[in-house]
């Protein structure tokens, strides 16, 4: 045992294993019997050779027959017993596919080779009818135009000759040929941004046939919160159409937010979709199933730059100026939230009012980016290309080489809540007899189906990743994952400051969303909270103005008196209107009397109002 310890021959540190001690120059120079290991010599095993050879055979089954995933990023600490071995070293074991058991190309083209090649000799011809249809959305938060997203493609895949575009876009030319397919939304009682002109144009006096060759159906997305203009867009469509002569293939849909939203979906179109085939005349139907090719098929790509992702919706760069702490933390009313007034340089060209809103394109959480890369054997800097069959529609950057960070950190939603849809589509690439009764258990049309969905997926917030992480056997391919994910949406915060003071600089007041996740599995973090809540001044994010369509303004007339109600959530836009007041009064106008009333909980004490 001394032998191989001593450091004239081992180096000042021989407990380390030191892999140029055995270079072919070490072993010149070395003393002949220096090196005399178990084994060696007069007493080696005569199968020594034989053993290591069957070694290095069942290495090489093992890499062929599997896919090794490092997903701690293991870092070697020894641990010594009878034998050296490392301590606490774990991985995850995926099976590969027949075509994946060929020559060794590295886990990213392995997953590719599983992910799109393998898929494509079992893909279910396209049907030929080719039946019009025109699938329009109303949206400004992206659930309207998500949904049409989904049909469209689902159409398309289907046989449809499918258009997709916003509703103002066809203000005066709804086609008479095949369908039209409407989701729409209501804000306030107003019509989304891209439905404005449609909406007006359907309320102009059109003569009553208008519409008589027109065959339609229309699916409103809405939150019975506001009860007073729930669903009043939709609905206003859909009775416009028909007052005018149009022919409604199927009964208006509603989709509360409040509630499950997509599972009402599902309903309506597993309903309305029979009939709009059997008012067609076509021989086919809107369904997909695991053998269907794949949206979106992934090519590797050796590390190069990659281009800057073009902020999407408008958004312009806009440099943080200020991101302070509002909640008081120390004392003895020490608060555990986080509330940031936060600061922009606006662009010279954008302009807006007070009660406007700034939409804020945002982020996702890196470790999150990390994880979910990881579950699916890619590192966060692997370059990938994605490409997409001709007539296929993807949202996702197509025929550019891009890191799998960037997609999952720019472009995808990576914590909403799993639909119905997207268990179905995980259990059809479950083979395990365990997991797979598992998934099923959310999916059934019965009471007790419904109501463990709700209690599992939906009231404890449990996304696909979630899902993907509580039932590791799924063997969910990385392109199915992106195909089921909706696009990153802007989210909108109250502009909490008066143009009046400076036209340039806007502020928002921000509540940090973190907390013990409901699926009870870490953390939960909002994702443009903690997005915003970690840029620095100086830093750079991608945001516009929004302009509100619920008449929320200050009287033209300053002297009109004024009651402010703030729920406890909706303090941050009169901090604009009293900075308007403000700047008025400085300026020797005479208000009128305001008042404010709002909520500030206990446990808000430390919340800085004069910030």
């Amino acid at each position: 045992m001394a032998l191989h310890r001593d450091p004239s021959v081992w180096g000042p540190n021989p407990e380390a294993f030191d892999p140029e001690n055995f270079s072919p120059e070490a072993e010149a120079a070395r003393p002949v019997n220096a090196w005399k290991p178990f084994g060696n010599g007069q007493r080696a095993c005569i199968g020594r050779g034989f053993a290591m050879h069957e070694a290095a055979l069942a290495i090489g089954m093992i890499l062929q027959r599997f896919r090794l995933i490092d997903v701690n990023r293991y870092q070697m600490h020894l641990k010594e017993t009878l034998t050296i071995k490392p301590d606490g070293f774990k991985i995850k074991v995926r099976p590969r596919t027949d075509k994946e058991r060929g020559t060794h190309t590295g886990a990213a083209t392995a997953t590719v080779a599983g992910s799109s090649a393998a898929a494509a000799p079992r893909a279910r011809t396209r049907p030929g009818h080719n039946t019009p249809l025109l699938v329009l959305y109303g949206s400004n938060l992206g659930t309207a135009e998500e949904l049409a997203t989904r049909v469209a493609d689902l159409a398309e895949v289907n046989g449809f000759a499918t258009k997709l575009a916003p509703l103002d876009d066809f203000v005066d030319k709804l086609p008479e040929q095949g369908g039209v397919l409407i989701f729409c939304a209501s804000y306030n009682g107003a019509p989304p941004d891209n439905a404005t002109q449609f909406v007006k144009w359907l309320g102009g006096g059109l003569p009553k046939d208008s519409f008589a060759k027109v065959r339609y159906a229309v699916f409103g997305c809405g939150n019975s919160d506001w009860a007073a203009t729930y669903q009043s867009i939709p609905r206003f469509i859909d009775e416009q159409l028909a007052a005018r002569g149009g022919r409604s293939v199927f009964a208006r849909g509603e989709g509360d937010a409040r509630s499950d939203l997509d599972g009402q979906f599902e309903e309506w179109f597993a309903k309305a979709a029979p009939q709009a085939v059997k008012e067609f005349g076509v021989d086919s139907s809107f369904s997909r199933s695991a053998n269907d090719a794949p949206l979106y098929q992934i090519e590797p790509l050796a590390p190069s730059a990659v281009n800057a992702v073009v902020a999407l919706g408008g958004a312009s760069p806009m440099k943080v100026l200020a991101n302070a702490e509002l909640q008081n933390k120390a004392g003895v009313n020490a608060s555990e939230r986080s509330t940031r007034h936060i600061e922009v340089q606006l662009p010279p060209e954008i302009t807006y009012r007070v009660g406007d809103h700034l939409s804020v394109v945002p982020r996702n959480d890196p470790a999150l980016v990390d994880s979910v890369a990881r579950r699916f054997g890619f590192l966060p800097s692997d370059q990938i290309r994605l490409q997409v069959a001709e007539g296929r529609r993807a949202q996702l950057p197509v025929g550019e080489a891009v890191s799998v960070g960037r997609l999952l950190t720019d472009f995808v939603e990576l914590q909403q809540v799993a639909t119905r849809k997207q268990i179905q589509i995980m259990s059809e690439h479950t083979r395990c007899p365990v997991t797979k009764p598992k998934l099923l258990a959310h999916l059934g049309d019965d009471a007790a189906s419904t109501e463990h969905y709700r209690s599992e997926i939906l009231g404890k917030r449990k996304s696909v990743f979630d899902l993907l992480e509580e039932y590791p056997a799924c063997e969910l391919p990385f392109h199915a994952y992106l195909e089921m994910l909706s696009l990153l949406a802007p989210r909108y915060y109250s502009i909490s400051s008066s143009p009046s003071v400076d036209p340039l600089r806007c502020s928002v007041t921000v509540g940090v969303v973190e907390g013990p996740a409901s699926s009870g599995r870490g953390l939960y973090k909002g994702i443009c909270s903690n997005y915003l809540a970690g840029r620095r001044a100086g830093e750079t994010v991608h945001a516009t103005v929004r302009e509100t369509k619920a008449g929320f303004r200050l009287p033209d007339d300053v002297s009109v008196p004024i009651i402010m109600v703030g729920p406890g959530t909706g303090l941050a836009p009169f901090r604009g209107f009293l900075q308007q007041r403000a700047a008025l009064m400085a300026r020797g106008k005479t208000l009128g009397p305001a008042m404010l009333f709002f909520r500030l909980p206990a446990s808000r004490a430390g919340l800085s109002l004069c910030q």
